[in-house]
């Protein structure tokens, strides 16, 4: 009996584990294939907690009783490297430290600040918000297996960009979400509707809205310039019609004194409370930038030429950027 309770002591431990890493990933992931492993590795973990509390010692040396066990497990000690997903994903919902240039309290005073900075990247800070003002020449929208070098000295920012359909270790076009533009080449990605654009063509970076979006990325391709699909946050002043329930930090590609820049939350806050403090900033336009787990990681050049990252960790299965470069 004595082996029995060490057992079912064991699959307490793994299913309370398990119940950690279920709603981890449920509240910062969603629906995705990481919940439902975590959900199933959790389901395995009590089954062999009820297996251990109800069965007899006599049962255990059943041949077909033994493989279940190893089974059982194999499945517990899993939970480890679900934990390990569930912590990745918890951590890169946080900003790391970040110092800023100047704290600012009002609108006018982010575009004074954006007018005098002679730095390539400035980093302004209100109560709810970092700004990033990157004094760019150009911004592309890149896509493939390998993301952006930090070693690439012309970087200066570097955010994800589009949704992709699906988790893909392999890079696929049509994973990303929308048509997007890279290179002078246009590329139809996964189809949803409701999407605006952005784009940046001879140097004249634009935010289009629902209507216009698809119209507008093609002309950016046959331009040679850069653009993809994302929902709308703020069009001419007006809320899109994209909404999100979870409470996190948000990202958004602005237009600011007719230059991009990317605007983050400071902390975790609901969309609304994002979407007000980008208004009492004066925003009018703006695009979202993909915040999944994983996704949100980016990073920006500093005064002294080193990568500062931003946010989060790198996710394997990200394959498309934002770049400022100069």
């Amino acid at each position: 009996m004595t082996k029995n309770v060490y057992a079912a002591t064991w699959f307490l431990f793994t299913t309370v584990l398990s119940i950690f890493n279920i709603c981890t990933i449920m509240i910062f992931d969603g629906y995705n294939w990481p919940f439902y492993a975590v959900m199933s590795n959790g389901l395995f973990s009590f089954a062999g907690l009820i297996f251990y509390m109800h069965m007899s010692r006599a049962a255990m040396k059943h041949i077909a009783v033994k493989a279940l066990r190893l089974l059982l497990f194999i499945n517990s000690a899993a939970v480890f490297l679900m934990l390990g997903l569930s912590l990745f994903i918890l951590t890169s919902q946080y900003h790391n430290r970040l110092t800023s240039d100047q704290t600012l309290t009002s609108a006018a005073e982010v575009r004074e600040a954006m007018s005098d900075s002679d730095k390539d990247v400035t980093l302004l800070e209100t109560d709810n918000l970092y700004i990033f003002c990157v004094n760019y020449n150009d911004i592309s929208f890149v896509a493939g297996e390998e993301r952006p070098s930090r070693d690439d000295k012309s970087i200066q920012m570097c955010v994800a960009a589009a949704f992709q359909h699906k988790y893909q270790l392999e890079f696929r076009e049509d994973n990303i979400v929308g048509l997007h533009a890279h290179d002078g080449h246009l590329e139809q990605g996964a189809v949803q509707e409701g999407l605006g654009a952005f784009t940046y063509v001879n140097g004249t970076a634009r935010i289009w809205n629902v209507d216009e979006a698809a119209a507008a990325v093609e002309s950016a391709a046959a331009q040679g310039g850069s653009g993809y699909q994302q929902f709308i946050v703020l069009y001419d002043g007006q809320r899109g019609s994209h909404d999100s329930d979870e409470f996190r930090c948000y990202r958004v590609l602005a237009i600011l004194n007719d230059r991009a820049c990317i605007i983050d939350s400071r902390t975790q806050m609901h969309y609304g409370e994002f979407i007000s403090a980008l208004e009492d900033l004066g925003v009018r336009d703006a695009l979202y930038c993909d915040m999944g787990s994983g996704w949100n990681y980016s990073w920006y050049r500093n005064a002294e030429g080193r990568p500062v990252d931003i946010i989060g960790m790198p996710w394997f299965f990200s394959h498309n950027w934002l770049i400022f470069t100069k």
